[in-house]
């Protein structure tokens, strides 16, 4: 069985990312990421470019619309993605339950500026029997799945301390990596705001905080985006140490080992155990198939609206501070 899809929003992540790339490479837009599996039919896309909606008809053969209520028109609709400006979400949501009835949203992150507003978003899914989903891609990555389970079984075991880079932003990019160690290491506990940084031309900000989680502490510092693009992690635990670079384009463990000469002490192993980090150049693509398996009533790992939210809580408290 197919799901019907309609994208709401054309830009970058609608279709622009990786319009020119090779998608047998990298996909890392939905119109990309759906035309790319078969249980997937992109059924329209909208946008209020019409010059857009031309190159994404001839591009994926599908129908364009200029307004979001004449798309809803269609009654098949399984899947509605939200990928307009932050501020337009719950707009376009409301109009969604008003003229469709979909199984799954799936919105871009953040769900809204306001906590307020994304509840009033959750309430509104739920209220019409809609699957809210954020997308917080890294959470259906096969490689953020293998260490959320080694974690959770005890491979990467006891206390940690940890230290994130991000740059451009706590709210658009900061927020992935809170969400993903979110995701990893469970609930925080407390957030501390270290410098409250520099406003940006987008109004977010780039703030150094620390984040308490139950078993240790990650403190978060930003850099300019303007000198180079900068996400990484280092999370390390009682038995070794977890590197989470560029983004997550390289991931790999070093486990701790006594020294064989002197062994009182233990020190990082050079040999690395290093994890398949191909999935982030289709990193949309597995936000789909972790859909699919969501819709098929299998195991699957996306960012619920409860989990967004938690992590726009989060931001919010750095912010006040």
């Amino acid at each position: 069985m197919a799901f019907n899809v309609l994208i709401i929003g054309l830009g970058q992540i609608g279709m622009g990312y990786d319009f020119d790339l090779d998608h047998g490479e990298y996909v890392y837009s939905h119109a990309a990421a759906f035309s790319q599996h078969k249980d997937f039919n992109i059924i329209g896309g909208v946008d209020v470019d019409s010059k857009i909606g031309k190159i994404f008809t001839e591009k994926y053969d599908s129908v364009f619309y200029d307004n979001t209520q004449d798309a809803l028109q269609n009654s098949d609709i399984d899947i509605v993605v939200i990928a307009v400006p932050t501020v337009f979400h719950i707009q376009v949501l409301k109009d969604i339950v008003k003229f469709s009835n979909p199984k799954v949203v799936l919105c871009e992150k953040p769900l809204s500026y306001s906590i307020k507003e994304a509840r009033s978003m959750q309430q509104l899914c739920k209220d019409n029997n809609i699957q809210l989903f954020v997308n917080y891609m890294r959470n259906s990555l096969p490689d953020s799945i293998a260490v959320k389970a080694k974690i959770e079984n005890g491979e990467y075991s006891g206390s940690f301390k940890g230290v994130v880079w991000y740059s451009k932003g706590l709210i658009h990019n900061g927020s992935h990596f809170v969400n993903l160690l979110t995701y990893w290491l469970g609930p925080i506990k407390e957030t501390r705001c270290i410098n409250k940084g520099r406003l940006l031309v987008n109004q977010d900000i780039e703030p150094d905080f620390s984040l308490t989680f139950e078993k240790g502490d990650i403190t978060f510092l930003s850099v300019k985006e303007k000198f180079f693009s900068h996400y990484g992690i280092e999370l390390v635990f009682e038995n070794g140490r977890l590197r989470y670079e560029r983004g997550g384009k390289e991931v790999c463990w070093s486990p701790a080992q006594q020294d064989k000469n002197l062994p009182i002490y233990r020190y990082l192993s050079n040999e690395n155990v290093n994890y398949n980090t191909d999935s982030m150049n289709k990193y949309q693509l597995h936000v789909v198939n972790e859909l699919w398996n969501m819709l098929n009533q299998k195991n699957y790992e996306l960012c619920s609206d409860a989990m967004a939210i938690s992590t726009l809580e989060s931001i919010n408290d750095i912010l006040e501070e």
